[in-house]
């Protein structure tokens, strides 16, 4: 979970002064589709007030975009579509473009559907690594170890 924190920590400050894309957003939407957990909502709403206060936006606005796209995307991955890898790409499509409609109707950003798609691409291997970073080194309470 360190981890996790440090590299949403990074993407959102790439996010803000260098990457035009949404990185944060991709990130929590490929970890609440590749696990199901309350502490992807508890990322979204601190993580969406840091980016918020970044990008100096209005706070709580983006939280609410991230609790809702990380909430419905938990809500997608329990379907029996969800074993397919290539779904993220539409989902994160949808909330990306949503994340962009918000932001223009507030006034502080400009609609652009090539960052979209560019980003929605961009989320399955992004969706590949946590899945890899998730299964490989992240112990959980179910697996124990027998000792002889």
């Amino acid at each position: 979970m360190k981890t996790l924190i440090i590299i949403l920590i990074i993407a959102a400050f790439l996010q803000t002064t260098i990457l035009p894309i949404d990185l944060v957003l991709i990130v929590l939407i490929c970890r609440a589709y590749a696990r199901t957990d309350k502490a992807n909502l508890y990322l979204s709403f601190a993580f969406g007030l840091l980016t918020s206060h970044l990008n100096l936006s209005n706070l709580g606005l983006q939280s609410l975009i991230y609790l809702v796209s990380v909430q419905a995307t938990q809500v997608l991955s329990r379907l029996s579509l969800a074993g397919n890898p290539l779904l993220i790409i539409p989902v994160s499509l949808i909330f990306l473009y949503l994340n962009q409609i918000a932001g223009s109707a507030i006034g502080h950003q400009s609609l652009e559907l090539s960052k979209v798609i560019f980003a929605s691409f961009l989320s399955l291997p992004i969706l590949y690594l946590v899945k890899f970073w998730e299964e490989r080194f992240i112990v959980r309470k179910e697996i124990k170890l027998k000792m002889r």
